[in-house]
């Protein structure tokens, strides 16, 4: 869903609440993982920043997303994020049950740690 919300808090507040409840738990997982980060909206989407775009969430109309710019992260854990699609730099799923959530919190972990002290974002 595009959105012309100005906060990552009034996008998700447009969510029906199942989707709002899995935006938000994943949002929290990335404040966690990532406290430094810098929560905007950005091509209509929450995003956070450090050192270069980090994370984004989306809700599409078939689905959630889960974006990570340290792509190879996402490709390294593929078949242990649960029920879900990985693509170049996004996990697709339905339900926040379909993602294992350890694993996701583990991927997000690590891409924060490679932005400590980072320039700028590296290119994929």
């Amino acid at each position: 869903m595009k959105s012309n919300a100005g906060t990552v808090s009034a996008y998700l507040d447009e969510l029906p609440a199942e989707r709002r409840k899995a935006l938000e738990t994943l949002r929290g997982m990335i404040e966690k993982a990532a406290p430094q980060a810098k929560a905007t909206m950005k091509y209509g989407l929450p995003t956070w920043e450090w050192n270069g775009p980090l994370f984004a969430l989306a809700a599409r109309p078939l689905g959630l997303e889960l974006y990570v710019a340290e792509a190879d992260l996402l490709v390294r854990r593929k078949k242990s994020l649960g029920d879900v699609e990985v693509g170049t730099a996004s996990v697709r799923f339905k339900r926040i049950e379909d993602l294992k959530l350890e694993v996701v919190a583990a991927v997000l972990a690590d891409a924060a740690e490679r932005r400590k002290g980072a320039a700028k974002a590296p290119r994929t």
